[in-house]
C-alpha cells in the first residue's frame, strides 16, 4: 500500500496557499457563469404576454382580436427591431489570471508591513485550522473503521500513534526550513524551491511507508487499502500545520514578535 506524496502534501498546500488558488480558481468560473447566464438572459426572447390564469379562454382569445390592427403593427415594428447587444465581457489571459492569484496568496498568507510574528498567527491561524476541522474528523472517522475491518489491535494503533507523532514533527520541521529559506513563500512563484520541499517530504514519506510495513502485516495493509483508506491523506490531515512560523517579511524586517 504506497503512500501517495502528492495526497500528503495537499494539506501542506492548504497551509501555505493552496486553498487561495483553489477558491481563485471557483471564483472564476463562478464569474464566467454569472457572465454566460447574464448574456443569455439578455439575448432571451421576451415571453409573449397573455390572458391571466383565471381569464377564461374565450375572453382572452376575444381580447387578442381586439388588439390586432395598429397593436400588432406596433409589435411588429417591435420585433423588427435590432436588439442591443451587450459587449462581450473581458477574459483575463493566462499571465493576468496568475498575477492575480499570486496577490490574493500574497494578501492572505504574506505578512503586512510591520506587522509582527504574532499579530500574523492571530490572523492566520484561525483560517488554517477552520479549513482542516472537517477533513481532520472525516479521517478520523475513515482510519476507525478501516482499522476495525483490518483488526488492528490497540497495541498496534499506539505504534502508529507514535510513528505519526515522529513523523509529523519532522515534516513540520522540513516545512519551517523551507519557509526560512524561501522554498516556500508567498510572496512569489518558486517552482524550484516548492519542488525541493516535496523531494524531502517524499523521502519522510517513504520512511513512513517502510515503518507502516513494521507495524501492520501485508494481509492487515491490504484490507485498510481495500477500505480507501490512505495513510497519506491522514498523515496529511493530522499534521498542525497551526504551527508552522510566520514567513518572513517582505524585505526582511521581522516586525517584531517572535
Amino acid at each position: 500500500m504506497a503512500l501517495r506524496p502528492w495526497i500528503y502534501a495537499l494539506p501542506a498546500m492548504i497551509a501555505l496557499g493552496a486553498a487561495v488558488w483553489l477558491y481563485s480558481d471557483n471564483r472564476a468560473l463562478e464569474q464566467e457563469l454569472a457572465e454566460a447566464r447574464a448574456s443569455a438572459s439578455a439575448s432571451a426572447p421576451a415571453p409573449a404576454a397573455a390572458g391571466t390564469a383565471a381569464e377564461p379562454a374565450s375572453k382572452a382569445s376575444d381580447r387578442g382580436q381586439r388588439s390586432g390592427g395598429l397593436g400588432g403593427l406596433l409589435r411588429g415594428l417591435g420585433a423588427a427591431r435590432e436588439r442591443p447587444s451587450l459587449p462581450e465581457p473581458e477574459r483575463e489571459s493566462r499571465g493576468e489570471r496568475r498575477r492575480r492569484r499570486m496577490e490574493e496568496l500574497r494578501a492572505m498568507l504574506g505578512r503586512d508591513p510591520g506587522e509582527s510574528a504574532d499579530d500574523y498567527r492571530a490572523r492566520v491561524i484561525p483560517m488554517i485550522t477552520a479549513a482542516l476541522v472537517m477533513p481532520r474528523a472525516r479521517m478520523e472517522d475513515a482510519r476507525r473503521e478501516a482499522e476495525k475491518a483490518a483488526g488492528v489491535t490497540a497495541e498496534q494503533r499506539a505504534q502508529i500513534d507514535k510513528l505519526f507523532d515522529d513523523v509529523m514533527r519532522e515534516t513540520l520541521d522540513l516545512t519551517n526550513q523551507a519557509i526560512t529559506t524561501g522554498d516556500l513563500t508567498p510572496y512569489e512563484r518558486n517552482i524550484s524551491g516548492l519542488l525541493s520541499w516535496g523531494g524531502g517530504l517524499g523521502a519522510i514519506l517513504g520512511s513512513t511507508q517502510s515503518q507502516l510495513g513494521g507495524i501492520l502485516s501485508a494481509e492487515q495493509r491490504q484490507i485498510i487499502a481495500d477500505q480507501g483508506f490512505e495513510w497519506g491523506e491522514y498523515l496529511g490531515a493530522r499534521v498542525p500545520w497551526e504551527q508552522l512560523q510566520p514567513p518572513p517579511p517582505p524585505g526582511g524586517d521581522d516586525g517584531g514578535g517572535s
